[in-house]
């Protein structure tokens, strides 16, 4: 009997057993997609030169599992809460405590049992998707990656089981001490705010002192890495701190400061707003925080990942000027070249005789020679000219990066008549500059590969721009892809997180929305309200999110070259995908609470 009327009460909150039973799904699969990465060995050695990667995967994995049991806490307390009126009058009716116990185990440990599997299962697709978008569009080259990964099935399933099974023992035991009174009268019961200026103040202080000191180890791990096993668990727990104290104290304190300001508060439902979100703010301050980290690491996980992919572009433009270089240019490779985009095309006429090559120097002065000179530190090159080619630095570029036949080869400039009168064939170098490399890279592949067939001593000689670009790739697209990856991933879990949460409080103000609209509000005013309210709950995390990333770059300074370099691409990206969780929560929200 007591299954069938749990059924019943399941069907007739199913819309908000759905919004709990998505999250929860989310929640697992985001949980599996990161576990693929953090616990592969394999792929995290192969695919990263920084040897601190697996510890601060680990770090990682702590922080993912402390978020993660943080939103099933709440998940579960939503889950309570929505049936404990209903277990109440079971037991009013004469159920006994210990039935009603078994019955709440049950239905807590199925629910997360059958989400965790779905989430899983998820999980794996949205990996493997992902990954192979992200590996497409960008041309990585990632190895030992698998979208199904056992090892990480099964930490997922032992974690959430673990879990649920700890969060159904913990409803049992707080229905069995609960009156069957106050169950009964939970919806009735009002929420006080404590208010405590000298609390708030000393919050305050402590919000500033905790974010001051996480900046600064951020900074300083920036100038030193070796600092990272240190800095970075030192910098997360610092900056968690700081931000739960900035949100509850602070963010409060500027609304209390707008309730008081009589011009602003009374100006339409403002006053009502400013009291919504004074309500929130105190009840969801944890959530907000850890939406607010969530959000810093997904931002600053794709900014650093995009980061990765201009570092790709800035060294390989360090050391070669000209994209593509054929010798003895015929007609297909002269079609190919014509689909590019090119800057400049130039053509040098050369002899090899006697271990010795020689050039026109009419050509030279004609169309200098450009090169690029390397520097090892700051991974970038500096572009220089010659009209005579016989010194020996560019004697080398020409030698080892265009004519890899005639590497030991000398070189001699000669004037015209001295060129015709050597005894041997003339064959012509073709140089070709593109306005954009990476826009122009398929066909510049082809290229290279058609040069290559031509002349088989290229193969592997790192020629051509094309081969060191696919080394650098090689050695940057592991940390680009766990960069980017990790960046979706989070986002979808913080997003997830702070609309389940929102969605999930809808319910209580139906009755507040209600009144507003008997006496006589707009439904328009009363929609323009709802996107204020819902905004900046959403704006808050993101804010304090932006800050920890703008500041937290420093850390790649020794990393990347440029770390703030198209920077707003990132940005942009990230917030667009933000705004689209928001006005998705904004139309379910009003659909809940508006008639």
């Amino acid at each position: 009997m007591l299954n069938k009327l749990a059924l019943s009460g399941i069907k007739h909150r199913l819309r908000d057993y759905s919004v709990l039973f998505s999250g929860l799904i989310i929640a697992s699969a985001i949980f599996y997609m990161f576990m693929s990465l953090a616990t592969n060995s394999s792929f995290l050695k192969s695919n990263s030169p920084a040897q601190a990667t697996s510890f601060i995967y680990g770090f990682g994995a702590v922080l993912l599992a402390i978020i993660t049991i943080v939103y099933i806490n709440y998940a579960n307390g939503f889950l309570l809460s929505m049936r404990q009126k209903e277990y109440g009058m079971f037991m009013m009716l004469g159920a006994k405590s210990s039935k009603i116990s078994k019955m709440i185990f049950v239905e807590t440990f199925t629910i997360g049992a059958i989400a965790t599997v779905l989430g899983s299962v998820i999980g794996i697709v949205a990996t493997s998707f992902v990954s192979q978008l992200i590996i497409k569009s960008l041309d990585m080259k990632v190895t030992h990656f698998n979208s199904f990964y056992l090892p990480a099935l099964l930490i997922t399933f032992a974690f959430f089981i673990v879990i649920f099974i700890f969060s159904a023992l913990k409803n049992s035991i707080s229905i069995r001490r609960t009156k069957v009174l106050t169950l009964l009268h939970k919806d009735s019961q009002p929420a006080r705010i404590k208010k405590n200026k000298a609390l708030k103040v000393f919050q305050v202080i402590l919000g500033i002192v905790f974010l001051g000191i996480g900046y600064g180890t951020m900074i300083v791990m920036g100038s030193n890495p070796v600092l990272i096993y240190l800095g970075v668990p030192v910098a997360l727990f610092t900056i968690v701190i700081g931000t739960y104290f900035m949100i509850n104290a602070v963010i409060i304190a500027v609304i209390s400061a707008l309730k008081r300001n009589k011009k602003f508060s009374q100006k339409g439902l403002n006053n009502f707003t400013l009291s919504q979100l004074s309500f929130r703010i105190s009840d969801y301050t944890k959530i907000l925080s850890m939406v607010a980290m969530m959000f810093a690491l997904a931002l600053g996980a794709i900014t650093v990942g995009l980061g990765f992919q201009n570092q790709i572009s800035t060294v390989v433009d360090g050391q070669n000027y000209y994209d593509v270089t054929v010798n003895n240019i015929n007609n297909s490779q002269q079609k190919r070249i014509d689909k590019l985009n090119t800057k400049q095309v130039v053509t040098y006429s050369y002899k090899a005789s006697k271990g010795t090559v020689y050039y026109q120097a009419s050509e030279f002065k004609k169309t200098p020679f450009k090169y690029q000179k390397f520097n090892m530190k700051s991974m970038i090159g500096k572009t220089s000219s010659t009209t005579d080619p016989s010194n020996a630095d560019v004697s080398y570029e020409l030698l080892n990066n265009n004519l890899p036949r005639y590497r030991t080869s000398k070189i001699s400039v000669v004037d015209g008549a001295k060129f015709d009168s050597i005894d041997s064939k003339a064959n012509s170098l073709t140089l070709v500059k593109t306005k954009s490399f990476n826009k122009d890279l398929a066909t510049i592949k082809k290229i290279n590969q058609s040069e290559q067939k031509r002349y088989p001593e290229l193969k592997g000689s790192g020629a051509s721009k094309y081969d060191a670009y696919v080394m650098v790739n090689g050695i940057f697209s592991g940390l680009e892809f766990m960069g980017l990856f990790l960046g979706i991933a989070f986002l979808a879990m913080l997003a997830s997180c702070l609309m389940f949460k929102i969605l999930s409080g809808a319910s209580s103000d139906v009755k507040r929305y209600n009144m507003l609209y008997k006496i006589g509000t707009r439904t328009k005013v009363l929609r323009s309200n709802i996107n204020k309210e819902i905004a900046v709950l959403f704006a808050v995390p993101a804010g304090l999110g932006i800050i920890h990333v703008l500041i937290g770059l420093q850390m790649f300074s020794k990393i990347l070259y440029k770390p703030y370099m198209n920077i707003e691409i990132p940005f942009g990206i990230f917030i667009i995908l933000y705004l689209g969780y928001y006005f998705v929560t904004r139309y379910l929200y009003k659909k809940i609470v508006l008639k």
